[in-house]
């Protein structure tokens, strides 16, 4: 079954938000692929103006149909801004100071829709969609370290695709992770995840940092240093006896997909995943993956997304039917032969026989 061509049930998995508020189950169709695409010239420099018929996107060699969004509405953004809160990331939070003021200058003067997630084991939402940038920085203020231990990225950034995938307008979507590199004990279907972001018109731009510093600290305060690395797949689960009453407990996912069920193009992503996630998550959606240690660096990195978040033409095409297997994608321009272009260059058509 082609995510293309028949809905795709998608059950968030993870800790609800609230006792009160549940991850919600939804379908979601797609019928194109749709690709973020920058076009720069030599010096680096946006070539704007360009019309669908000077994009040539190539779909494993074959030419394509594509077509420019262009509609007023896709000069606003909807926007998730999604924070880790655990780990060595609290040991971070004294570079994010400017966090609010970047996050409106990323925005820009063009109509906003931002939302502030934080995370751990599970996504925390602290401030739901609004326009009002003071309403974006009362959300921030509350970030704070919230003490799980593992440090879900992946399902954080599955639970903020579909955050966005429900709203309107249809603004341009846009997600900005502040991450270590690596996930720790997501949930979510790998598989699935991949197909999601390649074909999503909802581009991933990474800041991320490296544990090692507040790993190592935390190991000698602890008097272990045993970071915890994510199963995947996870280990056959024993059999287990019923919980004691009252024991609330989640088991083990055991969702993932068998590893031999997987093709090894597939794989080869799904590895990408495993050594950095941020950095995987930004190039499958189209996005781009910065590195910061400083807040000097952190500030320089969300100015970069703020030239580039607005400037990006969004291309889509009807992909080819097809069975499981990956898409290699190739995207010129007709006149501009030297065009630097950023975009991803695959996407992957369909979901594993396990994944429903």
């Amino acid at each position: 079954m082609t995510i293309m061509r028949a809905a795709v049930i998608l059950v968030l998995i993870g800790r609800a938000i609230s006792a009160q508020e549940p991850f919600p189950s939804f379908t979601v169709r797609s019928d194109l692929v749709y690709l973020p695409t920058r076009v720069q010239d030599k010096k680096g420099a946006t070539i704007y103006g360009l019309t669908a018929s000077q994009f040539v996107v190539e779909d494993n060699g074959a030419r394509q149909t594509v077509a420019v969004d262009e509609t007023p509405d896709s000069w606003g953004i909807s926007m998730v801004v999604v924070v880790q809160c655990n780990r060595s990331a609290p040991a971070e939070f004294s570079q994010l100071k400017g966090l609010a003021t970047m996050v409106d200058a990323v925005a820009g003067g063009a109509p906003r829709d931002i939302a502030v997630l934080s995370y751990g084991e599970g996504p925390h939402l602290l401030g739901d969609f609004s326009g009002i940038p003071e309403e974006t920085r009362r959300a921030l203020g509350k970030l704070k370290p919230c003490g799980d231990y593992g440090a879900a990225t992946i399902d954080a950034v599955d639970y903020a695709v579909h955050m966005l995938e429900r709203r309107r307008p249809p603004y341009r979507r846009a997600i900005l992770l502040v991450s270590e590199t690596r996930d720790h004990g997501s949930r979510a279907k790998l598989d699935e995840v991949v197909a999601e972001l390649g074909v999503s018109d909802t581009v991933i731009y990474t800041m991320a940092f490296s544990p090692l510093r507040g790993e190592i600290t935390d190991g000698f305060r602890s008097g272990k240093n045993q970071p915890f690395e994510p199963a995947w797949p996870p280990p056959k689960p024993a059999p287990q006896s019923e919980p004691a009453k009252g024991d609330d407990t989640e088991p083990a996912s055991t969702e993932h997909a068998p590893l031999l069920e997987l093709p090894p193009q597939i794989m080869a992503i799904v590895n990408a995943l495993r050594k950095d996630a941020s950095a995987e998550i930004a190039s499958l959606s189209g996005g781009e993956h910065f590195t910061f240690s400083s807040q000097k660096s952190f500030d320089a990195g969300l100015l970069k997304i703020s030239n580039q978040i607005h400037n990006y033409y969004l291309l889509s095409f009807k992909p080819p039917p097809g069975t499981l297997s990956v898409h290699d994608l190739r995207v010129r321009v007709e006149g501009h032969p030297d065009a630097v272009i950023q975009t991803r260059r695959s996407y992957w058509s369909g979901v594993s026989p396990g994944g429903q």
